[in-house]
């Protein structure tokens, strides 16, 4: 059986209530409502403010959240993260809901410490071509069909002279 450590939840708020998201304050109360909301002690908080961008964090035991706000496109994101199993950061959610008022909303929730997981595990990667890579082997197989259309017509040529005049 997985055992987990950790939880973490990623929000995205579309559409929100302009109000909401173009001040570190409203941003800042948000925050500190969704610590208590998922009962965590926040020991410090901060945020950076710039003219495009929002973010305020708050650090408690164990945990963090995050929240990244955008106020010209009305959209908030908010990153509840611990390390705690007994701490639920769903329900952060309805805080958000509450505060941020967005149209849409959608959250993504990722188990993290898999503490059961085999110690030599390697990551499962796969890799893709880039379009870069794509398009230089296409021109490498360009060039082959041109030698190959190339060849060919010069043989044609070549057993249409040999009968003779025109």
């Amino acid at each position: 059986m997985d055992e987990y450590a950790g939880k973490h939840l990623l929000v995205d708020c579309y559409g929100c209530r302009e109000d909401s998201v173009n001040s570190s304050e409203a941003v800042m109360d948000a925050l500190h409502k969704a610590a208590d909301q998922i009962e965590v002690e926040l020991q410090d908080t901060f945020f950076v403010e710039t003219e495009e961008e929002i973010i305020c964090t708050g650090v408690g035991d164990r945990c963090h959240i995050c929240i990244h706000a955008y106020p010209k496109m009305n959209y908030a994101a908010a990153d509840v993260y611990s390390f705690a199993a007994e701490l639920k950061p769903a329900g952060a959610m309805r805080v958000f809901r509450k505060l941020f008022k967005p149209g849409r909303i959608r959250a993504t929730s990722v188990k993290r410490g898999n503490m059961n997981a085999h110690p030599d595990m390697k990551p499962n990667t796969k890799s893709k071509s880039t379009t870069l890579h794509k398009f230089r082997n296409t021109g490498h197989h360009i060039n082959q069909a041109t030698k190959k259309m190339a060849n060919y017509m010069r043989h044609k040529n070549e057993k249409r002279d040999t009968l003779g005049p025109e």
